[in-house]
């Protein structure tokens, strides 16, 4: 079994923190030392820049707080000893972290910033099979110290004395190249771009097994920040999600847009699950327009479906104003007429030139998911109506588009 010696604790606090003998800052924004690793597309350094989705995000994160971030004050770390420090020092963020249930008590949380998925990686001349969790105690499977994948590796049935456990994950695609371990448990698109970069090619390599379920990241507060600071970058986050430029696109679609790929959908809702919800809510509008609009951007059920919150309603007039939203009220009122998505499609326009024309359809756009972070593919059924005032709209339920 190979294991890294693990470094002092203590002497990594004082190069990473060191403030001046007798004094304690009292944690604020300007206070605050955030903690990351290389783990692109959410955190990295290139040419000697932090980016990457979090770091943009904390970036506006703070401006909506009426701060400026100090990209200095990101120290990039290996992720055992970071994580480490931000379990002991009050003033520190860790990011990006899978929120797991084992690591729940251990921090404040703001989040989520966007789903992954943790993988096994081998090299394609490698005879592995594996088809359950059973499998995995055949091979040398290599984690990160105090990593996720260590977690989710025990959790699946490994002993953790049989895991391969470093700390930098350059040994560990080393160890994988040259065959010392059979796979590396790792997140699917950052273990990409790393060993792209480390210089082992898509075609030497093959992803063989899903480590469990996708799960989301976060930024993880130590447990001694007070909570007002904690809520009040969590609302800074929600707002960079929901506020929407002229183009109604958000902070936050234009940031994932940058970096990764939209994403499909796993929860399964079928065409006609979204056509029964369209067909009801126009027969509210058909006996009282008003009611049913208060009631729709009031969220109530099944206008926005209590058991499933991506399944909602939406309502546009002939001019393509918002009339009545059961996901974002704040939309109501908006004109959508130009309004893009993310990849510069007019779909406010597409879906109600489609209902004058034809009365009703399907539009296929981009668009961020209300049960899940990240951007996915999204497909909207419409149909035009006459409300009880006489006047019409265009009445649209979508469902996030699954992989062919």
């Amino acid at each position: 079994m190979l294991k890294t010696k693990a470094m002092p604790i203590l002497a990594l606090l004082t190069m990473f923190i060191a403030p001046s003998p007798g004094y304690a800052p009292a944690p604020s924004v300007e206070h605050m030392v955030y903690i990351t690793e290389q783990f692109p597309p959410f955190n990295y350094q290139e040419e000697g820049m932090l980016k990457g989705i979090s770091v943009d995000l904390l970036d506006r994160m703070q401006n909506r707080m009426d701060q400026d971030l100090n990209r200095s004050s990101i120290r990039l770390s290996a992720w055992d000893v970071g994580y480490q420090i931000a379990l002991e020092k009050n003033n520190t963020v860790i990011f990006s972290t899978a929120r797991l249930p084992e690591r729940e008590s251990s921090f404040k949380w703001v989040g989520p910033i966007s789903p992954t998925r943790i993988v096994l990686f081998a090299m394609k001349d490698k005879a592995i099979n594996i088809d359950s969790p059973e499998d995995l105690k055949k091979y040398r499977i290599a984690v990160i110290q105090n990593s996720a994948e260590q977690l989710l590796a025990i959790k699946a049935g490994l002993d953790p004395t049989d895991l391969v456990v470093e700390n930098n994950s350059n040994i560990i695609m080393k160890f994988l190249e040259d065959g010392t371990i059979d796979a590396w448990a790792y997140a699917e698109i950052p273990g990409m771009w790393l060993l792209n970069r480390y210089g082992i090619k898509t075609s030497q390599y093959k992803t063989i097994f899903y480590l469990g379920d996708d799960f989301e990241l976060y930024y993880a507060f130590n447990k001694d920040i007070p909570d007002s600071l904690v809520q009040a970058f969590q609302r800074a986050l929600n707002q960079t999600k929901q506020e929407k430029d002229l183009d109604g696109i958000s902070d936050y679609e234009k940031i994932l847009y940058k970096y990764i790929p939209t994403r499909y959908s796993t929860q399964n809702v079928t065409d006609e699950k979204v056509i029964r919800l369209v067909n009801f809510t126009l027969s509210c509008i058909e006996s009282d327009a008003p009611g049913t609009f208060k009631k729709i951007s009031a969220g109530e059920h099944p206008f926005k479906d209590k058991d499933d919150p991506a399944l909602y309603v939406f309502v546009y007039d002939t001019e393509i104003n918002m009339v009545a939203h059961a996901d974002n009220p704040q939309l109501v009122g908006m004109n959508f007429m130009g309004k893009v998505d993310v990849s510069g499609k007019k779909f406010g326009d597409e879906i109600v030139a489609g209902a004058i024309r034809s009365r009703t359809g399907w539009v296929d756009y981009i668009d961020t998911n209300p049960a899940e972070s990240g951007l996915y593919y999204k497909t909207t059924y419409y149909k035009l109506t006459r409300g009880s005032d006489g006047k019409q709209y265009v009445v649209c339920c979508g469902k996030y588009r699954e992989a062919q």
